[in-house]
């Protein structure tokens, strides 16, 4: 992993700097993977715990700018399936630091709004975004995705990653958002064969909650072993490759917490107790 920062000087440069000046020392040097520059730049804020904010995460530190499984291949294939163009205004709800609503609109031409209820995540994400300029494009909304200050059928695409609620309630706000023809393009956590928590929505409730709103479902897929080989996997794969240096930036006691929860997840997605699936409708 190639990282601008020197081995060891990430949580230091957290203790100097607050996040705000951290943020103002950013730049992205032109001919190098954006993507990779990006991940090196918020490692001082994960080693200091600002991000995510309000709580620890492996996955969020591993993961880097794209925080849910699959990454920026999971973004394309559902932009792909959804027909998202540059004639879209998508809402992307839970967007953490808007690694999908740069994709979104750098890949696709859209316009982007996303929405996250951290102050934070904001911050982070319209900083990351004037940086690689695509402010033009995109702009971010603090606010809960119950209740996005934008006016009812705004959009034409709803979004969501892997930050869905199990009670599916943020669909009726989507709905709201959407004009008619619009669509709905969401990932989340789906109860399969051998799960034990019958709280959680298999994916053909998802699609019957979908379609008792009156949507037509173009993709109800499982996509738990795409996420498997293009997240969990590649996930510890960077973990262990680059174990010396997260043990220096994180310290040995998150390392071992981070195999522990990385090996229970792959068990579990093997196992088929838990899993991903994708979602997406027209209005």
């Amino acid at each position: 992993m190639r990282n601008r920062l020197k081995p060891g000087r990430e949580a230091a440069m957290a203790e100097e700097f607050g996040l705000g000046q951290l943020m103002a020392r950013w730049e992205i040097v032109e001919g190098r993977d954006v993507g990779e520059q990006i991940d090196a730049l918020l490692e001082p804020a994960y080693a200091a715990g600002w991000l995510p904010h309000g709580h620890e995460s492996v996955d969020a530190i591993l993961l880097g700018e794209q925080y849910h499984l699959g990454g920026a291949e999971d973004t394309r294939r559902m932009a792909e399936v959804a027909g998202v163009s540059g004639a879209d205004r998508v809402v992307d709800l839970a967007c953490y630091i808007g690694g999908p609503a740069r994709q979104l609109a750098r890949d696709y031409g859209a316009e982007v709004v996303g929405v996250d209820i951290s102050p934070v995540h904001v911050e982070v994400a319209e900083a990351l975004t004037r940086l690689t300029g695509l402010g033009d494009r995109v702009r971010f909304v603090c606010a809960s995705a119950e209740a996005v200050p934008e006016p009812d059928g705004s959009f034409t695409v709803a979004w969501s990653q892997c930050s869905f609620p199990a009670d599916l309630s943020w669909l009726v706000e989507m709905d709201r958002l959407l004009a008619p023809g619009g669509r709905l393009a969401f990932t989340g956590v789906i109860r399969r064969s051998a799960a034990s928590d019958p709280e959680l929505p298999s994916l053909e409730e998802m699609a019957e909650r979908a379609a008792g709103l009156g949507y037509r479902i173009i993709c109800a897929e499982d996509i738990s072993e795409m996420d498997l080989e293009h997240g969990w996997l590649p996930a510890r794969r960077k973990l262990e490759e680059n174990e010396a240096h997260y043990r220096r930036m994180m310290g040995p006691d998150w390392v071992r917490r981070a195999y522990e929860s990385l090996d229970r997840d792959i068990e579990e997605w093997r196992s088929g107790k838990m899993g991903n699936g994708r979602i997406v409708a027209v209005k």
